[in-house]
């Protein structure tokens, strides 16, 4: 054999090693990270995956709550331990992201987020009355679900909620170049090179997200190794591409859904603007923000002067006052 050929087929063996050697990396670690950060809550088989759900406080209506695209149950972490001081509160986290179980069966939209959110709190056995939260993505599942299941829901807060008008042609596409980026990063996790990038702290995404909480609390410090966790699976950047993929999908399905009568609808939104965020583009949003009060005859709108879009995290006593609110009127 020549020595071309030797070389190739050494370096293909070391190819080969490596990449095995990476898939055993990951396998081990995440199974580390299983042990090292449990669920929360309870997870809930709905039909050969499980769901995860969190339950505290005690009362009657039950809030259940949604995140937003992307996010795990953790982001209301500032919210969940005041509301329950009053109530009981259910955080729980859509197939794929935070402790659930993937379901990449079916395309991610927030039809199939709503039918799997009323699987679960059946199985959970979570009895209505609800009043519902979302944030974001999770605001357009939560209006989604209050029109599907009216005589289940007495209320329900939209926190900076997508609005069906709100990706211009451009937006698209840009998000349709993103895909292949986030079939890059689950590539990439799946063979171990995400996580060893993160632990060399040589991630930008996640080392831009460690600066930006640093003006939280530490509860909320203290759940960016989590939130790290969940980066590191293949599953996640699987779920969040179908999510970003369906949601041209997602958006019909919510153009499609009748108003909401005179169910209480508060809709919370962002006061301050980002600063990579226009100043056409802030007015934009502020105006299909104003649109949701339209969708019932009940409404109220609450400006979140100091919050950018996270303001479960910039202003969380916020969604807490509206769910008072609410708890009041039903």
């Amino acid at each position: 054999m020549a020595i071309s050929e030797q070389l190739i087929v050494l370096a293909l063996g070391i190819s080969a090693i490596s990449l095995f050697a990476g898939i055993l990396y990951q396998a081990i670690s995440q199974i580390i990270d299983q042990r090292r950060y449990p669920p929360q809550g309870k997870l809930f088989d709905i039909g050969g995956f499980r769901l995860h759900l969190n339950c505290v406080g005690r009362g009657t209506p039950t809030i259940v709550m949604d995140a937003g695209g992307g996010a795990s149950s953790i982001t209301w972490g500032l919210v969940t331990s005041e509301i329950a001081k009053f109530t009981r509160v259910c955080i729980y986290d859509r197939a794929g992201l935070g402790w659930s179980d993937p379901n990449l069966r079916i395309p991610r939209t927030s039809q199939q987020s709503v039918d799997e959110l009323h699987a679960l709190l059946t199985k959970a056995e979570i009895e209505p009355p609800y009043i519902l939260v979302g944030h974001s993505l999770g605001g357009g599942n939560m209006r989604l679900y209050a029109s599907q299941y009216p005589e289940e829901v007495v209320g329900l807060v939209l926190v900076d909620s997508v609005h069906e008008n709100q990706i211009t042609p451009a937006m698209w596409h840009r998000m349709k170049r993103e895909f292949w980026l986030y079939q890059f990063l689950r590539v990439a996790s799946r063979i171990g090179v995400l996580r060893l990038l993160g632990e060399m702290n040589l991630l930008p995404m996640l080392e831009d997200i460690k600066q930006k909480i640093q003006k939280y609390p530490l509860t909320v410090q203290a759940l960016f190794d989590i939130y790290k966790s969940y980066c590191y699976r293949p599953c996640y950047w699987a779920t969040v591409s179908s999510e970003r993929a369906n949601m041209k999908r997602s958006f019909e399905q919510l153009q499609a859904t009748e108003s909401l009568g005179s169910l209480p609808l508060i809709v919370l939104s962002q006061g301050s603007k980002a600063p990579e965020m226009s100043d056409e583009r802030f007015q934009q949003w502020a105006s299909l923000q104003l649109d949701l009060t339209q969708l019932s005859s009940n409404s109220q709108q609450i400006i979140a002067e100091n919050s950018g879009h996270l303001i479960p995290l910039d202003q969380p006593e916020l969604v807490v006052s509206a769910v008072y609110q609410l708890i009041n009127r039903a």
